[in-house]
C-alpha cells in the first residue's frame, strides 16, 4: 500500500473525527445556554468535556500527524504556498487554544454545573460564571476557522489575499455567533 495514499487516508479520517467533534461541542453548548434546567445543563457540560476528549482531541492528534508527513513526503517548500502556512498556522493556534483557554472554559462549566446538580438548582449566577467572555469568543471561533483550514487545504488558494479574505470572514461569522447565539437560545 502506498505510504503517502495511507497518511492521506489518516488526514481525512481526522479532519472527520475534528469536525464532528467541533460541531457536536457546538450543538451540545447551544442546549446548555437554551435550557433552564439543571439536569439539562449538567448533561450538555458533561457531552462538551466527552467531545473534546473523545473527537476533537484525537481529530486534531491525527490530523496534525498525518499532515506534517506528507509535506516533507511530497518536497512543499513550506513557506512558498499561503495555504499551507495558512493552515498550518490556523491549525496550530486553534491546537493551543483548544488546549488551553477552551479547555479551561469546558472544565469551569463542567465543575459549576456538578455543582449546581448538586444544590438542585440553576441560579443565572452559575450561568455567568460557567461561561466568561473570552470563552465564548473562543468556542464560537472554533467552527469558523476549522471551516478556512478546511478551506486551505481543499481549494489551496495560491494568494495571501484569498486567505486573508477566509480568516476576516470567519472573525466576522465568530463574532457575529458570539453575539447572536446565546441571546438567541435563551429567547428561545
Amino acid at each position: 500500500m502506498d505510504y503517502y495514499m495511507v497518511l492521506r487516508f489518516l488526514h481525512f479520517v481526522g479532519f472527520i473525527l475534528l469536525g464532528g467533534g467541533l460541531f457536536a461541542v457546538f450543538i451540545s453548548e447551544l442546549r446548555a445556554y437554551r435550557t433552564t434546567d439543571v439536569s439539562r445543563f449538567a448533561e450538555a457540560a458533561w457531552y462538551t468535556a466527552v467531545f473534546y476528549d473523545a473527537l476533537v482531541l484525537p481529530g486534531a492528534m491525527l490530523v496534525g500527524l498525518s499532515g506534517l508527513l506528507p509535506v516533507f513526503q511530497l518536497g512543499l517548500e513550506f513557506f512558498a504556498h499561503p495555504w499551507l502556512v495558512a493552515m498550518w498556522g490556523l491549525f496550530l493556534f486553534e491546537l493551543i487554544e483548544g488546549n488551553t483557554i477552551t479547555r479551561v472554559q469546558f472544565r469551569r462549566t463542567l465543575k459549576r454545573s456538578r455543582q449546581a446538580l448538586e444544590a438542585g438548582r440553576l441560579t443565572p449566577q452559575d450561568r455567568h460564571e460557567a461561561r466568561t467572555l473570552i470563552g465564548q469568543i473562543t468556542h464560537f471561533l472554533d467552527v469558523p476557522l476549522f471551516l478556512v483550514i478546511v478551506y486551505c487545504g481543499a481549494m489551496r488558494p495560491d494568494t495571501w489575499t484569498h486567505v486573508f479574505a477566509a480568516i476576516a470572514s470567519a472573525l466576522v461569522a465568530s463574532a457575529i455567533l458570539t453575539a447572536a447565539v446565546p441571546r438567541l437560545a435563551r429567547a428561545g
